[in-house]
């Protein structure tokens, strides 16, 4: 409905419609119509019926009819004609022009001579009496210029008006033309030439057409189809109120807007409205129709509810809920309170609990709140649990879950009414805690032990102090299980019970040993330092290097602090058989690899020690 439809009819020599009710253009082969309603539209034309001429697309060459033109190929002077498929194969001056019907088929090829009423193309049918014939052919010019004038001609008669080519080149013009046959059965038709001028007159003919003129009818039925959809009734709801549309009468739907709808392209979509709204549905049909309705929803608003905040109670107490912003209230769960259908009920629930309440306003539309009751959980009071401490130290105690504490004993305890004091007891006591939690008035007291850990009885000494023959001192530590020695300054290693000591001057060291029971105590022991004494500066005279752990090895190891050194060995030859620089390095008697033999060895020794520079030379004796 309210469309129009293109109506569309073959080519005909001649035509009307019936009825022309609602078409734009009667005249027209192709009208458009804008019927509203069903209706049948009859076209009757004339048109025509078999060509009876032989070989008219000269697709078959050079058979069929006959020509006054000579048949060349190819040309060169006028009064030629060809049949075949290029112009400028048959001539070169000619236009590369193709055929009517496909392009690239045969037509008849023409340079036309300037003498007249010669028969350019000629044809006998049989025709039947009294009936009319429609004449056509289709003509080209090949060179510019072209006055080509051809006439119809049927048993020596021309009908119609002259056949001239069209220019540009390869543009076809159709010529058309009717005959009665009147009491005829046979007839000649002819194509003549009329033209007189030499220039040009170079054209092709093709599709030649004399077929008789038949009355034929058809007839076109266009029905008008008229949509029609229905949907939900206007309606007052209430805000937030869920409403489900039902639509009918089409195939497809598209709802607008989509606001709150589940599903905008659906017929029955479920639509939540908040707010005053109208819905427009457009539904379209089978037939590709489509067809609108409205839907208008007015929202009732729902009434404002004012209540009473979330709220914490003790174990086995009650507290007074409410509501209001309406006429009737309901509360659940009921079991709880005093009284569910009042706004104000006194709710006493045993665990933590959300109160939902409907309220219903003055225009019959619900809301609902709620309200938590939470129940408070009875306080976990806790204390630290039992530890140690060493003698004299000090321990940090722990109580929670309360809001006050008081402990006891006060012995000990830097504060006895916080809820983390710090602990210093002369013996291993226990100690309690009282916890208030104010919340519910909720008391517990706790205890805690802390036994004191005794310190071992650390003591540290040293075995000499220090002069120009005595560098070094060794240090002993007991009553611990490990040992930390400092300072460091001096030391072998500071994590020994026994570290060796060789300060540069008088040094305290103190260490501090851990016992079993990983309390720790400490002791100091001085090393005086005091070079200002001569030293001996002696040596043996001789060394046994047999590995038995007694006078293996010849060195200075009893001349104190060596801070530079050159010391050598030589044996009868002169040879060098021992050289170092280290005074911790001594000689073992090898030289090169070997123990060397029982002899007398030269010793050459400058040193520079803590009391002076030292030279010495002598003899060694080297014995097994």
């Amino acid at each position: 409905i309210n469309s129009t439809k293109q109506l569309r009819t073959v080519p005909s020599l001649n035509f009307c419609w019936s009825p022309v009710t609602y078409l734009n253009d009667p005249l027209s082969p192709n009208p458009v119509t804008s019927t509203p309603q069903n209706i049948t539209y009859y076209f009757t034309a004339q048109v025509e019926g078999n060509n009876v001429i032989n070989n008219g697309n000269f697709t078959n060459g050079n058979i069929g009819f006959t020509s006054e033109y000579s048949y060349a190929n190819p040309n060169f002077t006028e009064g030629q004609y060809f049949v075949g498929a290029s112009p400028q194969a048959w001539n070169s001056s000619l236009s590369n022009c193709g055929d009517h019907s496909t392009g690239n088929g045969n037509m008849l090829l023409v340079n036309g001579a300037p003498a007249p009423n010669i028969n350019v193309w000629q044809q006998s049918v049989t025709v039947i009496p009294n009936t009319n014939y429609a004449f056509s052919t289709w003509i080209q010019a090949l060179y510019t210029p072209n006055p080509a004038q051809l006439s119809f001609s049927i048993n020596g008669s021309d009908l119609g008006n002259l056949i001239t080519a069209s220019l540009p080149t390869c543009t076809w013009t159709q010529f058309y033309t009717t005959w009665n046959s009147g009491n005829n059965t046979s007839a000649t038709i002819s194509i003549v030439n009329k033209n007189t001028f030499v220039q040009g007159n170079d054209f092709a003919l093709d599709d030649i057409s004399f077929a008789p003129v038949i009355v034929k009818r058809d007839s076109v039925k266009i029905t008008v189809n008229t949509p029609y959809i229905k949907s939900n009734n206007d309606s007052t709801v209430c805000s937030g109120s869920k409403i489900q549309l039902q639509t009918s009468g089409a195939n497809t739907y598209t709802w607008t807007p989509a606001t709150g709808l589940s599903n905008a392209a659906i017929g029955n979509p479920v639509t939540t409205i908040a707010n005053t709204i109208t819905y427009f549905v457009s539904g379209k049909n089978n037939f590709g129709c489509t067809a609108k309705d409205t839907v208008n929803f007015t929202a009732l608003p729902k009434p404002t509810i004012t209540k009473s905040n979330d709220t914490s109670i003790c174990v086995n107490s009650s507290v007074q809920i409410f509501a209001s912003g309406g006429n009737v209230y309901v509360w659940s769960p009921a079991s709880s309170l005093s009284n569910p259908g009042i706004p104000n009920p006194i709710a006493s629930p045993s665990s933590s609990t959300k109160y939902f309440v409907t309220v219903t306003g003055n225009n019959s539309c619900l809301n609902t709140d709620s309200v938590l009751v939470k129940i408070n959980p009875l306080p976990v009071f806790s204390v630290s649990p039992n530890s140690s401490v060493c003698a004299k130290n000090s321990t940090q105690l722990q109580a929670a879950g309360g809001d006050t504490y008081l402990w006891y004993p006060a012995a000990g305890l830097d504060n006895v009414n916080i809820r983390n004091p710090l602990a210093t007891p002369a013996a291993t006591t226990t100690y309690s805690v009282t916890i208030h939690g104010n919340a519910c008035n909720t008391t517990g007291t706790l205890s805690t032990d802390v036994s004191v850990l005794p310190l071992p009885d650390v003591n540290a000494s040293s075995s000499n102090d220090l002069t120009c023959s005595l560098g070094s001192s060794q240090l002993n530590a007991t009553g611990a299980i490990n040992y930390i020695w400092s300072p460091a300054t001096g030391l072998n290693s500071n994590n020994t019970a026994n570290p060796v000591a060789a300060p540069g001057n008088t040094t305290l060291y103190t260490v501090i040993g851990k016992g079993t029971n990983g309390c720790s105590a400490s002791d100091t022991v001085t090393v005086k330092v005091n070079y200002n004494m001569n030293a001996l500066y002696l040596l043996p005279n001789s060394f046994t290097p047999n590995g038995d752990g007694i006078n293996d090895c010849f060195g200075i190891k009893y001349w104190g602090s060596v801070r530079e050194l050159d010391f050598s060995i030589y044996n009868r030859l002169g040879e060098r058989v021992f050289h170092t620089n280290n005074p911790a390095i001594c000689w073992d008697g090898m030289y090169k690899g070997r123990l060397q033999d029982v002899n007398v060895f030269v010793y050459i020794i400058k040193a520079k020690t803590a009391c002076g520079y030292i030279e010495r030379k002598g003899t060694i004796a080297l014995l097994k």
